[in-house]
């Protein structure tokens, strides 16, 4: 566990600590690399002096390259299908750092040797030579990186899937019963069941909200149709649960333009598809959480927009319903036929749900 946690975490703390650790062995393998280059001609204490300060003055020009790569390329072109624009801004950077490497070597490797004994380098005349060869090994470096940043997401992708495959295992009854259960009260019971121990003065607002919460679940949830204004006063409280007791972890915003007051929707479906955001949030290992939630109602028009932060190195490449949002979409399409769009869209660092419906033409 805490290899994978070293591995995958987003925590601070292990992705400082792989971080170190990778650029640790970079160090010591070049160093290692020099001195057998220069074995048996010098002393060991100067090609072991020299080689370290040359690699470790060298590689913070290695760490910005490969991190240009990883932290901009990929996730600002890559991910975004912009495939000519990255190759084209690869080879810019490429151009950039071999000048700035060549600099490196002429004007301060001379002089770390010399300062440990060792004779200055021989420069070759053959320019093109060396930019290819100095193109090589630079692109060397960012296609590891690379590789090291996309094999890890394709791991992730795998446990995504993972997780898909044991929720669909879990809500496939529910399914098939045709009724979606409210899995959010069981997960606020446990909250209680935490908070009593540690923050029992938050239980009596926690018990208010959850009393209203399956009042509606008692007696609403088998209505063709429920208040609107209603539906999104009980999704405040529920919001307002889910920020108890993760105030410094959990950033929700939540906005609501336009007049509720007179109009009807279905039940079950705001609510199930804001805990399902919840859920998936939970699932995700990151120091700070955001959720943003807008809501709109026009002359008989709802339209929705749920947005939460991911980590920009999970994966991109799923396409992001869970079941819960495939059992939203059934119902939809049996009450609100042709009147309704549900999108899911995924973004480098965000996962984001837009749901329109007219419900002025649903099916009761």
């Amino acid at each position: 566990m805490a290899v994978n946690s070293l591995v995958f975490s987003n925590n601070r703390r292990y992705r400082v600590t792989r971080h170190a650790l990778f650029w640790l062995l970079w160090i010591i393998y070049y160093t290692v690399f020099n001195i057998v280059y220069w074995q048996g001609r010098y002393p060991l204490s100067s090609t072991l002096g020299a080689s370290l300060v040359e690699v470790s003055l060298s590689t913070p020009l290695d760490m910005i390259f490969c991190y240009s790569i990883i932290y901009f390329l990929l996730p600002r072109f890559l991910y975004k299908g912009h495939y000519i624009q990255m190759i084209l801004l690869w080879m810019l950077f490429s151009v950039l750092f071999i000048l700035i490497f060549r600099g490196y070597n002429h004007l301060a490797v001379p002089y770390i040797r010399e300062a440990f004994g060792l004779p200055p380098p021989v420069f070759s005349k053959n320019v093109p030579w060396v930019f290819l060869n100095l193109f090589y090994q630079i692109n060397m470096e960012g296609g590891l990186a690379a590789a090291i940043k996309l094999g890890k997401m394709w791991a992730i992708k795998q446990q995504e899937l993972d997780l898909m495959k044991k929720e669909k295992q879990h809500l496939e009854p529910t399914l098939q019963a045709g009724a979606l259960q409210p899995v959010f009260l069981i997960n606020a019971l446990d909250r209680v069941e935490q908070l009593s121990v540690i923050r029992p003065s938050l239980i009596p607002g926690m018990v208010k909200k959850i009393k209203n919460l399956l009042l509606y679940v008692i007696y609403d949830n088998n209505q063709a149709s429920v208040s609107l204004e209603k539906e999104l006063s009980l999704l405040e409280e529920y919001v307002g649960l889910e920020k108890t007791g993760n105030a410094d972890s959990l950033q929700v915003m939540v906005k609501i333009v336009g007049n509720p007051s007179g109009e009807r929707i279905a039940p079950f479906i705001i609510l199930p598809m804001v805990e399902n955001g919840f859920r998936q949030l939970g699932l995700l290992e990151m120091p700070q959480k955001n959720m943003d939630l807008e809501v709109w109602v026009d002359n008989g028009h709802f339209e929705m927009k749920l947005g939460w932060s991911k980590p920009i190195d999970s994966s991109t490449l799923m396409n992001g319903h869970s079941l819960s949002l495939h059992h939203i979409g059934r119902r939809l399409n049996l009450l609100y036929p042709e009147s309704h769009e549900l999108r899911v869209t995924i973004t480098a660092e965000q996962f984001i749900v837009n749901l329109k419906i007219n419900l002025n033409r649903a099916i009761t």
